[in-house]
C-alpha cells in the first residue's frame, strides 16, 4: 500500500500545478509506469478530494483558450470532446465565453484581413476574409454574417 500512496502523492502534486482532466491523468500515469488499475483508484480518490473536476476543467479550458489563443467554440468543443469531457460540462464551459468578446474577436480578425486583401473579386475576397476565423474554430455562419456586415458598413 505504501507504493500506492507514493503514486497518489505524485499525481496529486501534478494535478495541483494546473487543472487536469481524467484522460490527461490516465495518459500521464501510463507514461510514468502506473498500472491501469492503480490509475483508476487514484482517479477515484482525486475526484473525491476535488483535485479532478470535469466541469471546472471545461470552464477553465474554454475560458483560457478563448482569451489567450482566441479559439472559437468549434475548436474548443472539439478539444474538450477529445479529452472525453461530458456534453453537459462542455456546455457549462462555453458559458465562460462572453458573446460580445466572441464577436469582437471575429471582427478584429476580419478587419485585419480587409486591409491587406484584394477585393476585386467579392467571392474570393469573402473567402479570404473568412479563412482565419474559421481556422481558429469560429462558426461558419457567424463569420460570414459578420463579414457581410463589415463589407456593407465599409461600402466595399
Amino acid at each position: 500500500m505504501k507504493e500506492f500512496e507514493k503514486q497518489l502523492a505524485k499525481i496529486r502534486r501534478w494535478c495541483a500545478m494546473q487543472e487536469r482532466c481524467v484522460v490527461e491523468v490516465k495518459i500521464h500515469s501510463a507514461g510514468i509506469g502506473i498500472s491501469a488499475d492503480t490509475t483508476n483508484k487514484i482517479i477515484e480518490k482525486l475526484t473525491d478530494e476535488g483535485f479532478i473536476d470535469e466541469e471546472r476543467f471545461a470552464k477553465l479550458y474554454a475560458g483560457g483558450k478563448f482569451r489567450n489563443k482566441k479559439w472559437g467554440r468549434e475548436r474548443i468543443i472539439g478539444e474538450l470532446r477529445a479529452r472525453q469531457i461530458s456534453e453537459d460540462a462542455i456546455a457549462e464551459g462555453l458559458k465562460e465565453i462572453d458573446e460580445e468578446d466572441y464577436r469582437k474577436n471575429i471582427v478584429d480578425m476580419v478587419e485585419h484581413k480587409i486591409a491587406v486583401t484584394d477585393h476585386s473579386n467579392i467571392v474570393l475576397f469573402k473567402h479570404r476574409l473568412s479563412r482565419p476565423p474559421i481556422a481558429k474554430g469560429y462558426e461558419y455562419g457567424l463569420v460570414y454574417e459578420i463579414i457581410d456586415e463589415l463589407i456593407k458598413n465599409k461600402g466595399l
